[in-house]
């Protein structure tokens, strides 16, 4: 389906779930996982697609205009395309429905997160694309953001199957990637307290133990320099990691070399942080 199919008429829409690594590479996944993923995706759609049609938030499956199908699944690790069906179209976005859903869809996912990237994002297309007064601007961020609270549930969820059956899920819209889903996200989603996910950056590190099946790490600081780096015991305190790099399944491998010899690596990561402390890396590439 063409993308101008969509932001002129809104009649269609295409998208395709990608699961990608652990069980995905053989073409498998966690029945039950799933089942809970797919369940919460269709009401994370559906949701944010009523919106871009009508302008409004419905809470109820059953007064949604929006009709969400998965179609049959492919060989691509796991992949399910599929496609919602609008049954009303107030043209509230002007031909940049597109264009809206995916804003939408990534506030939604991101929620949890302290980051506000996504509604800086959406305020430009109001105000300056679409021409919204800031009072009509500030109603309608204001329902998104009721929209993505209400939705939380279901973005929940939706990332069931990461960790456990699949590394992260992948978001196509027409053919093209609009969003990972990996388990930095994952964690901010069931995040019990506020967090905030940082951008990708370097870190140089200690790794004191390392799980090469599990691709995970507990590592520290090579040079603490804030009190609440340190254990009681004036040691450095050890924070958990995933590692993401390929990498980690090689033999002798930066990380295992670096663990072995009990010496310094340099890591590109991003950190998961409460209260400004650094509580978990998500490693994707060594130095």
């Amino acid at each position: 389906m063409q993308q101008d199919a969509f932001t002129d008429e809104l009649d269609g829409y295409s998208f395709e779930l990608r699961y990608e690594g652990k069980d995905a590479i053989s073409h498998m996944i966690d029945m039950s996982s799933l089942s809970a993923s797919i369940d919460g995706f269709s009401r994370i759609y559906s949701a944010v697609g009523h919106f871009v049609a009508t302008g409004q938030y419905a809470k109820q499956m059953p007064a949604l205009s929006v009709k969400t199908y998965v179609m049959e699944p492919q060989a691509k690790c796991f992949s399910l395309p599929g496609m919602l069906q609008f049954a009303v179209n107030s043209g509230i976005f002007q031909g940049l429905a597109a264009a809206a859903f995916t804003l939408i869809l990534g506030y939604v996912l991101n929620r949890n997160s302290a980051s506000k990237e996504e509604m800086k994002h959406l305020r430009e297309l109001f105000e300056k694309q679409l021409g919204y007064s800031q009072a009509a601007t500030e109603k309608m961020l204001s329902t998104i953001d009721k929209l993505a609270t209400g939705l939380q549930p279901s973005v929940k969820k939706s990332m069931t199957p990461i960790g456990e059956s699949c590394d992260r899920i992948d978001l196509y819209l027409d053919g093209r990637k609009h969003q990972t889903v990996d388990q930095a996200m994952k964690d901010m989603a069931n995040a019990d307290e506020p967090s905030e996910l940082s951008p990708e950056q370097t870190y140089k590190v200690v790794i004191t133990e390392l799980d090469r099946l599990k691709s995970s790490a507990k590592v520290h600081f090579s040079a603490p320099d804030i009190d609440e780096d340190l254990e009681d015991d004036g040691s450095p305190r050890r924070i958990p990691a995933d590692i993401t790099d390929p990498a980690i399944a090689l033999e002798g491998n930066a990380y295992l070399s670096a663990f072995v010899a009990g010496t310094n690596i340099s890591i590109r990561a991003k950190a998961l942080l409460r209260g400004g402390l650094v509580v978990k890396l998500y490693i994707s590439d060594s130095l």
